[in-house]
């Protein structure tokens, strides 16, 4: 009995998410390395609550690839040919800020980063902030 359910949660996950690929694996693999390297930038400071605001923050990164896949699974029913791309890429986006945010917790770890990627940090973080100011 338990094989069945966990093949139905299986199944029914992998039509959410569009099936497994290398995307996800890549996406999967830089979420847990930013959780690791986040707890390492910020040891002394953990709390609980920041936590869990890291973890629900990674969850709703999956959120966002499920209702990627849904809406190309719906234009595909209507007849769109768009492909694979919608979903495609909002997990490259998320592959592009976990790291951005590896490279945030190595530079607060003291590794020294070459230039161009500290400067392209610099520029994310200083863009990230006007954001915040409106």
């Amino acid at each position: 009995m338990e094989r069945f359910f966990v093949s139905v949660l299986g199944g029914a996950l992998s039509f959410l998410i569009g099936g497994w690929g290398l995307l996800l694996t890549v996406l999967l693999v830089f979420n847990v390395l930013d959780f690791v390297t986040g707890m390492a930038a910020n040891w002394g400071t953990i709390s609980s609550k920041r936590g869990y605001q890291g973890i629900i923050k990674k969850g709703m990164m999956w959120v966002w690839i499920v209702v990627a896949n849904l809406i190309y699974l719906v234009l595909l029913d209507q007849g769109f040919t768009v492909g694979q791309i919608i979903p495609d890429a909002v997990v490259i986006l998320f592959i592009l800020n976990e790291i951005v945010s590896l490279g945030e917790n190595s530079a607060k770890l003291g590794l020294d980063m070459p230039g161009p990627v500290k400067r392209a940090l610099e520029i994310f973080d200083n863009h990230e902030k006007e954001g915040e100011s409106k």
